[in-house]
């Protein structure tokens, strides 16, 4: 099922259309060993102290992909929520620039994705340039650009 994710910071928004999303959470915990003596080594080993400060990362690992102007019927290039008649490279250059900040200093970029909205940064974009003979009802076919985009939710400090 294909679905889409709108990516904006600024005064730039972009529809990606997604085949995979891998949704992560992480929870950094502090593991404390017990000291053990030489003398208390005969009763066996001790059991593992943890801190748990819930310092949680909330991270989206997106596989999607852009698709050309060609083909707006089927998966329309997007700008700003609206249809438009932008090639897969133009829908690619300015997710670059949401990348680069969007044109305003600081502050998160935002994600939707299943309905819902996300704050946070882009960590990591990644563009493989791909083709097809004959479009047939997969975005795979009307793929101009595979994207892989690591996203993690959060504030600025």
């Amino acid at each position: 099922m294909v679905q889409e994710i709108t990516i904006s910071k600024g005064d730039y928004q972009v529809t990606l259309y997604s085949t995979n999303v891998a949704e992560n959470y992480t929870n950094k915990l502090i593991m404390v060993p017990n000291v053990q003596t030489k003398e208390g080594q005969e009763s066996g080993t001790k059991t593992l102290k943890i801190v748990d400060l819930l310092r949680i990362v909330h991270q989206f690992v997106i596989k999607c992909y852009i698709a050309g102007s060609s083909t707006t019927d089927t998966y329309p290039t997007k700008l700003n929520g609206v249809a438009q008649n932008l090639t897969a490279k133009e829908v690619k250059d300015y997710l670059k620039i949401i990348y680069n900040g969007g044109g305003i200093n600081g502050g998160a970029s935002t994600i939707i994705y299943d309905g819902d909205t996300y704050d946070g940064y882009l960590e990591k974009v990644n563009f493989v340039e791909v083709s097809s003979d004959s479009p047939s009802d997969s975005i795979k076919d009307y793929a101009r650009y595979e994207v892989a985009i690591t996203f993690v939710e959060g504030a600025e400090v």
